[in-house]
């Protein structure tokens, strides 16, 4: 079993090697990014629900942010990971220099071999067959989401619309399920917004005509908890100040 391990400040030169050699070999291929800050007590799940997909074309990155170098975090996911057979395509990284979600997915994403990104947060985990259900879309939209229930302290299906949501009124709400997305990686970039950081990213790429499509299947299982961001203090706040700061400019781009 071989683990890769890189210091921050070697990673990008090993990538960009990597994605030039690719010969365009792997246009179906995804980059699961998975940031951590905290949640290492989830991640056993989360981890083993990434293992299980039946659809094995992907890697795996693994960031621990937010906290110093070689910490107790970091080196307890070195250890879960090592409980695991053929995990060639996994690779921890330990990114002490950086703090926030949204930039420690902007540089995971610099890491990214493959041309289509996926998310999983630690809180979260995956049916064994979300990666293979989504697949078939790969390519004709440029969000690909799922389904999904919630778990922990909520056992609900949240109503989701299903299927080209491209025409849906994201105003309302947020229609995609962070954990559950496929995402065109020279469309992932996140303004720092940590809580909302992905409804700011679906609200900034539907102002740009991008598609989405939600897979009718309950594929995504997000968890609800205290320390979870869904009941993060004032994330209705940020919520409304989205859509204060980007209705007008949607608008616009439809007139």
């Amino acid at each position: 079993m071989k683990i890769r391990i890189y210091g921050l400040h070697f990673q990008h030169i090993f990538y960009n090697y990597l994605k030039n050699n690719d010969n365009g070999m792997y246009m179906d291929s995804i980059s699961i990014l998975m940031p951590i800050y905290n949640g290492i007590e989830y991640f056993d799940d989360s981890l083993s629900s990434i293992i299980n997909q039946t659809y094995k074309n992907y890697e795996l990155i693994i960031g621990v942010n937010g906290h110093n170098k070689n910490s107790d975090v970091y080196l307890e996911v070195l250890d879960k990971v090592n409980k695991h057979k053929d995990t060639d395509n996994i690779s921890i990284h330990d990114l002490y220099e950086i703090k926030g979600k949204s930039n420690a997915l902007n540089e995971m994403v610099n890491m990214c071999k493959y041309e289509w990104v996926s998310l999983l947060d630690v809180d979260d985990i995956w049916h064994k067959d979300k990666l293979i259900n989504q697949k078939e879309y790969i390519g004709k939209y440029d969000v690909i989401g799922t389904n999904c229930k919630y778990i922990g302290d909520s056992d609900i299906i949240p109503e989701l619309p299903m299927g080209d949501v491209s025409d849906f009124n994201f105003f309302r709400y947020n229609p995609i399920v962070n954990s559950s997305c496929i995402i065109r990686k020279s469309l992932a970039k996140w303004d720092g917004n940590d809580g909302v950081e992905d409804y700011e990213l679906w609200l900034q790429l539907i102002i740009k005509n991008k598609k989405f499509f939600n897979v009718n299947k309950i594929l995504t299982f997000h968890r609800i908890h205290t320390d979870s961001c869904y009941n993060s203090k004032g994330n209705h706040l940020l919520v409304e100040k989205l859509k204060e700061k980007y209705v007008q400019e949607y608008y616009s781009s439809i007139l």
